[in-house]
């Protein structure tokens, strides 16, 4: 039994196109499709059914592409972990309670990354069971966060602690009011006053508003330091957890209307805390003791 031979044959019509020759193109408008059961597609519905599959594959493109983006965490969206410089964060997991969704928001920086500006304003803290309200930290003391000016102002935290860090210039005004205070870092005129250079193609993160368990910047990778030009924390409140600050290498930390104490006892302990392991150049301090207690 000899087999039928099937030939499809496509209309076509030629142009010209100087130099480069004749090309000739198929006209689907006279084309016919064979179909099974003797039937023919062809001319117009052959052209209407490529264009709707045209259409088809365009839509369902464009419900990916949305689907994908209604699922993108983007900074300062709060629950995440984002690596500098990008701006596209990760779930967060909680590691007191992994069943609960986190409210942390997470700045993870590699060594060697420049930032322009770090923003946290207007924001309110607090989980119960964190240790860290605000945790800035490098590595250690050859990987660190060098900052150029660091300042806290308007804010409030139970305690507040710095330790393994260099700084060149504190200022802290009468207007910073402690539960108690320790101000005893080691003067050490070798430290340097801190000056960050060009910030071109540098990020900016800003947090304005809103609720967070707490803020986490961090060092992730060793080899080297990592440098913000400015670091801003204003009218940022919580009701448990530290703000606690390591391996920093500051020009300038000013702090201003800033409430610290868990306890209200002047007498028996110390809130605010400037360890001996901080090296300074210049100190201008006028920390007032008052009861705070800040619940």
């Amino acid at each position: 039994m000899s087999k039928k031979k099937i030939v499809f044959k496509f209309p076509s019509f030629s142009f010209n196109v100087g130099f480069l020759g004749s090309f000739r193109l198929p006209v689907l408008s006279n084309a016919r499709l064979p179909l099974p059961g003797g039937l023919y597609l062809g001319g117009g519905k052959l052209m209407f059914v490529g264009f709707a599959a045209v259409v088809a594959g365009f839509l369902a493109s464009t419900f990916v592409m949305i689907s994908s983006g209604e699922n993108e965490i983007v900074w300062p969206q709060v629950g995440a972990v984002y690596e500098a410089p990008s701006m596209v964060g990760a779930i967060h997991q909680n590691p007191e309670e992994p069943s609960q969704r986190s409210m942390t928001l997470q700045l993870n920086i590699g060594q060697g990354e420049r930032i322009s500006e770090i923003l946290l304003k207007d924001l309110s803290l607090g989980k119960d069971g964190i240790t860290n309200a605000i945790e800035l930290t490098g590595t250690s003391t050859t990987d660190r966060l060098v900052i150029e000016t660091l300042t806290v102002r308007g804010s409030s935290f139970p305690t507040f602690d710095i330790a393994n860090s260099d700084i060149h210039t504190i200022i802290a005004t009468s207007s910073v009011l402690t539960a108690g205070h320790t101000v005893s870092p080691t003067l050490a005129s070798s430290t340097d006053a801190i000056s960050i250079g060009g910030t071109r193609n540098a990020v900016n993160y800003t947090a304005d508003g809103g609720s967070v368990d707490r803020v986490i910047i961090r060092q992730t990778t060793t080899g080297g330091d990592v440098f913000i030009k400015s670091l801003t924390v204003e009218n940022v409140h919580s009701y448990i957890g530290q703000f606690n600050m390591d391996y920093l290498s500051v020009g300038t930390l000013i702090l201003e209307d800033l409430k610290v104490g868990d306890d209200g006892d002047v007498d028996n302990d110390s809130d605010f805390v400037i360890n001996t392991s901080v090296n300074v150049d210049t100190v201008t301090e006028s920390i007032v003791d008052a009861d705070i207690y800040i619940r």
